[in-house]
């Protein structure tokens, strides 16, 4: 019997078909550029294939004129016969089309998930001849040999059509609300005499951009408004503190110089001092929208970039599928093993073994499911070549992750003391971290400085050393940068998981935001202006 194996991408086909063969040394077979694995065991042949992301999509029945529109018939073609950029694509279907035609069995190996679902079903339903009505699929959130064998043994029955229709159904829609607002806006343009230029949009494009455009107008349009503040100092011990004022902004001139002239050169007296413990819970394990935060916090990674490199991982089977809203971490990954794989690195060592003893292993999970996968978690493999920084930069925050879910919540004394010249009141606050808990795990991603009080009780009395009156100006919203525009997109629900990213990054591409610290083109104010019209 021979079984076809349909893989997303050609790193993949070769993990796949390594594990797959009883040997681990598949053959690979010559097709003319295109890999194909050949695995044996002692029951089947195993050819494994490989696609190069989506072979098929969305076009025109019949194709018209730009200016045409609404457009409403569409089919599925080769991709190929849509984009001249894509013509090797060709090449791949006829190879899988002809391995197609030898095979007894179809499984649909893609990634598990709306696009990997998408990806085999176009390629089993139309270059291997209508093979989705009977094709199995493979199910699995790493690309470890032990996990890649227990999914090829537990195959399911049938392909996921509910996440191919929901794929599918996403893919027409973008299609069609793309094509048909691009072309009403390029002839809103022209009506407008603004001369013939090809403006584009989508289903989510189009309140992407608003969201920058939206703000660049609060920006541009943004007054500022002077305010004062105190700022004021005392001495302990050769030592300088700072004060909080009880009023965070005062709002006339008048009243901040009546201020310094209450209190300088005064003898503040202690009125009260407090202090409290806080417990903070360890950090949840990753879903793709906090990794993408959190890399771009630390290392300035715009979200396509980390996206691109948690996949790489992903494909050296160092970490589980990033593709994932989940925040969840099932018994069933195996804990303990990943936990002492961890622990075989040395950089590691030490805190993964402090892990490993305890009697239990519970993770902090938060809410967020992901039906298809758990959240992001490292598999306790070391890396068989050597990581460039980026990537290495990524494993460690996502192994220093994953340990701090598992740690004891942290503990923090905050203390302030109130200090009285009346009627006016200073803050002096301080802080001492009691307990490290979780965040020795999750150094130097995370940071709890000590700020030390000076030693003085209810009723001591102290020098005010220093006291002005600042004016300052209130700010302007701030610009979204890569990453609080993919939150505020996922706070509004716009896109998905997979494609937020890249939707940020075609907005770049097509010349209607630009910089970090992002900005609306004069392009993307006329777009909008046409949308909202």
């Amino acid at each position: 019997m021979q079984t076809l194996v349909v893989c997303e991408k050609p790193d993949a086909a070769a993990r796949v078909a390594r594990a797959l063969d009883e040997d681990n040394d598949p053959r690979i077979i010559d097709t003319q550029g295109v890999p194909v694995f050949e695995s044996k065991n002692r029951h089947e042949t195993i050819i494994v294939c490989s696609a190069l992301g989506h072979l098929y999509a969305v076009d025109a029945k019949t194709h018209s004129s730009r200016r045409y529109y609404p457009v409403w018939d569409f089919e599925w073609k080769p991709k190929h016969l849509i984009d001249r950029k894509s013509a090797r694509l060709a090449r791949w279907i006829q190879v899988i089309s002809s391995l197609a035609n030898k095979a007894d069995r179809y499984i649909n190996a893609c990634d598990y998930d709306v696009e990997g679902s998408l990806i085999g079903f176009t390629i089993l339903r139309y270059a291997c001849h209508g093979a989705d009505t009977i094709a199995q699929r493979m199910k699995f959130s790493t690309m470890t040999e032990k996990e890649l064998k227990s999914a090829y043994k537990t195959l399911a029955p049938r392909i996921d059509m509910p996440l191919v229709e929901a794929g599918r159904t996403r893919h027409e829609l973008d299609w069609l609300y793309g094509i048909n607002l691009s072309r009403l806006l390029t002839e809103s343009s022209l009506k407008q005499n603004r001369g013939y230029s090809t403006l584009s949009t989508g289903r989510v494009q189009g309140p992407t951009l608003k969201f920058v455009v939206d703000r660049e107008e609060e920006i541009q349009c943004f007054t500022p408004t002077p305010f004062w503040t105190i700022d004021a100092k005392v001495t302990e011990d050769e030592q300088d503190y700072t004060l909080e004022y009880e009023k965070e902004k005062i709002s006339t001139s008048a009243e901040a110089e009546q201020i310094v002239r209450d209190c300088k050169d005064s003898i503040l007296e202690v009125e009260s001092a407090e202090s409290r413990n806080i417990q903070q819970s360890p950090p949840y394990p990753f879903d793709l929208s906090n990794l993408q935060s959190e890399a771009y916090r630390h290392f300035g990674y715009a979200p396509s970039r980390t996206l691109a490199l948690a996949e790489k991982l992903y494909l050296e089977a160092l970490i589980s599928y990033p593709r994932t809203s989940s925040q969840k971490l099932p018994p069933d990954i195996g804990y303990s093993e990943i936990l002492r794989g961890i622990a075989n690195m040395a950089q590691y060592r030490i805190l993964a073994s402090e892990l490993l003893l305890q009697p239990a292993l519970r993770p902090n999970e938060g809410p967020k499911e992901d039906p298809a996968h758990p959240a992001v978690y490292p598999t306790g493999e070391s890396p068989k070549r050597p990581l460039i920084q980026p990537e290495a930069n990524l494993l460690d925050l996502i192994i220093r992750r994953f340990m701090a879910a598992f740690a004891e919540a942290s503990l923090q004394e905050s203390s302030k003391l109130t200090l009285k010249k009346e009627p006016h009141r200073f803050f002096l606050r301080g802080s001492r971290q009691v307990k490290e808990g979780w965040i020795q795990f999750y150094k130097p991603y995370t940071s709890k400085e000590s700020q030390k009080l000076p030693d003085l009780k209810v009723g001591d009395k102290i020098l005010l050393a220093k006291i002005l009156a600042s004016q300052r100006f209130t700010e302007p919203p701030a610009r979204y940068n890569p990453s609080s525009l993919l939150q505020k997109m996922e706070k509004e629900n716009i896109g998905t998981k997979a494609t937020r990213a890249e939707i940020i990054e075609i907005l770049y591409r097509r010349g209607y935001i630009k910089n970090v610290r992002i900005e609306a083109t004069s392009l993307a104010m006329k777009i909008i202006s046409l949308l909202n019209k």
